[in-house]
């Protein structure tokens, strides 16, 4: 077995200034705002949740509400790093949240990247090229036609500007956020199964060099056996 060791993270004396990745978009495409009730209550996603992966087709108001109670962003702050700093339901060190969520939804080539601030899908223009292999990479491991994938691609200059040694960082914020999309999921009826791949190599292609690394990927549908 071997065990990489990441290294233990400190914030830096002086936070560097960091660029954000700059996207190529086209298309928008709005939710309406807000989350419909559960029916169960917390101990009892606790209790029953599971990786089903089996899948049924979801609507828009179904996606709409899992990312609203799952990754919106609740409120934001300035910062000295070059970018706000955000309150989500996910922790994350530092409240800096660099995990983007990516999504490609059946009947549609296009992917996805979510925008928490805005609770909307912006289309990326590059994407459908640069994941082409991914996708099919996806398929192989799980079919699931009906589900919506969804990458998970981190932009690790945001940690890295205020953190040394920050790549473990970067895994917890990933981890906590497939752990919170998937006790959603439960509570809304829906079911969320994490893959084992990262989305790499294909993920870091949509930007420069070193700006973006895929750090997850899941399918995400109905329960098959709601």
């Amino acid at each position: 077995m071997t065990w990489i060791d990441l290294g233990n993270p400190s914030p830096k004396i002086s936070p560097d200034q960091y660029v954000l990745v700059k996207w190529q978009t086209g298309e928008i495409r709005r939710f309406a705002a807000g989350g419909g009730a559960s029916n169960v209550t917390f101990n009892q996603v606790l209790d029953t949740r599971r990786s089903d992966r089996q899948f049924d087709s979801i609507d828009d108001k179904q996606l709409g509400t899992l990312l609203w109670q799952a990754c919106r962003c609740r409120e934001v702050w300035p910062s000295d790093l070059g970018f706000d700093l955000e309150h989500r339901a996910t922790p994350s060190a530092g409240a800096i949240h660099p995990i983007h969520v990516l999504l490609n939804i059946p009947g549609d080539f296009r992917w996805w990247l979510y925008q928490p601030q805005g609770h909307y899908l912006i289309e990326l223009i590059r994407a459908p090229e640069r994941l082409a292999g991914l996708l099919e990479h996806s398929v192989k491991v799980l079919e699931g036609p009906q589900a919506v994938r969804m990458l998970f691609a981190a932009e690790p200059g945001k940690t890295m500007a205020k953190y040394d040694a920050g790549s473990s960082l970067i895994w917890r914020d990933a981890g906590a956020l497939l752990a919170v999309i998937a006790l959603t999921a439960h509570a809304q009826g829906l079911t969320f199964c994490p893959l084992g791949i990262t989305g790499e190599p294909w993920a870091s292609s949509l930007a420069d060099k070193g700006q973006l690394a895929g750090v997850g990927f899941g399918l995400l549908g109905l329960a098959a056996r709601s």
